[in-house]
């Protein structure tokens, strides 16, 4: 598909033309056209020495060397990002290595409105084309970077909201032929919150995509109950991470511009959870960086368990963690199962 190509008027194209995500549009160009927010400097671990892992080093070091203004400004934005998209490319990478062979095809990854697809190209690079990837955005900017580096034998693209691609899209182009049967993964790049709280109606539009054993992730900046300890995760996400990228004039922009319009949408990941259920039997924990965090569900128990012991444990630094334990089941039918509790305990 071409710059030109319109994207397809998906089921709930009025639901995203309302919302969040189109209204911040020419803050979204600014960025992802390195008009604005440029970090200071490229990201780097802070925990590199405490990472014996010799490929998610590499994993995070490819994706800094190929991406976007967008992406950088996310990676400059989110503490612990960069180790953590690392950390699960890494891990399934490895998985597929396994399950390709058994299953005889290749696998498939989508992220939902995720920049310039710097982690899903990074992935499909790493996988050596065992998992093929498709990436949506809505910001156009993003797209010509996505271009720049992309291998288009092993990594596609949608110029439009992951809510305006629906299966029927899949069906019939045939650039998305790899997809057209499911994916096995699904990630959600902190976008939900773009387009409001209903949760249930966001996920349900993604469990359309999903093979009967896929693994969904759900990256996201969660609402807190306590406004206190929201504001105390902000301010420690801008005074200890950001402000090694970002002027405090250049946070305080941001704060003004955008963060109202995105804050508007953020749920609780108790409420996140609760959307998760009638949809997956297995809902985990799996990451904690100040508000943001990262959920992983799955109606099999057996890819979940794997998943959970190839990735281990997060590395992350103690200021950004503010779950105990990081690892954990939210729900499902896992709470019945103790191994469960022995695998998050573990790591490994």
């Amino acid at each position: 598909m071409t710059a030109e190509t319109p994207p397809a008027r998906g089921p709930l194209h009025d639901y995203v033309e309302t919302s969040a995500m189109i209204a911040l549009t020419a803050e979204f160009d600014s960025l992802a056209t390195g008009r604005r927010q440029i970090p200071a400097g490229p990201v780097r671990s802070t925990v590199r020495d405490r990472t014996h892992d010799r490929s998610v080093l590499d994993y995070q070091d490819r994706m800094v060397r190929r991406s976007g203004p967008l992406f950088q400004h996310f990676l400059a934005s989110v503490p612990g990002i960069l180790e953590e998209m690392a950390r699960v490319g890494t891990a399934l990478s490895r998985l597929a290595e396994r399950w390709s062979e058994q299953e005889g095809r290749g696998l498939t990854f989508y992220e939902g409105d995720a920049f310039d697809g710097t982690n899903g190209r990074t992935l499909a690079a790493v996988s050596q084309g065992r998992i093929a990837t498709l990436t949506s955005s809505p910001n156009r900017a993003n797209e010509p970077w996505f271009h720049t580096f992309a291998d288009p034998a092993a990594s596609r693209y949608f110029p439009g909201s992951l809510f305006e691609l629906g299966t029927a899209t899949l069906a019939e182009r045939e650039e998305y032929r790899p997809f057209r049967d499911g994916v096995d993964f699904f990630y959600e790049t902190a976008a939900f919150q773009f387009y409001g709280k209903d949760r249930a109606r966001q996920v349900a539009h993604v469990a359309d995509f999903l093979r009967p054993d896929a693994i969904a992730f759900f990256l996201e900046k969660f609402d807190h109950p306590d406004p206190a300890e929201y504001a105390r995760r902000e301010a420690v996400k801008d005074e200890v991470h950001k402000a090694l990228y970002f002027s405090p004039e250049e946070i305080e922009w941001k704060r003004r511009q955008m963060l109202g319009r995105m804050s508007s949408g953020q749920v609780t990941l108790e409420a996140l959870t609760e959307a998760l259920r009638p949809f997956f039997d297995y809902v985990f924990l799996v990451w904690n960086g100040t508000n943001f965090s990262e959920v992983a569900a799955s109606n099999s128990a057996e890819k979940m368990r794997a998943f959970i012991e190839v990735s281990g444990q997060p590395i992350i630094p103690d200021r950004f963690c503010c779950e105990a334990p990081v690892v954990r089941p939210l729900g499902g039918r896992e709470q019945e199962d103790a191994l469960w509790q022995r695998i998050c305990s573990n790591g490994t």
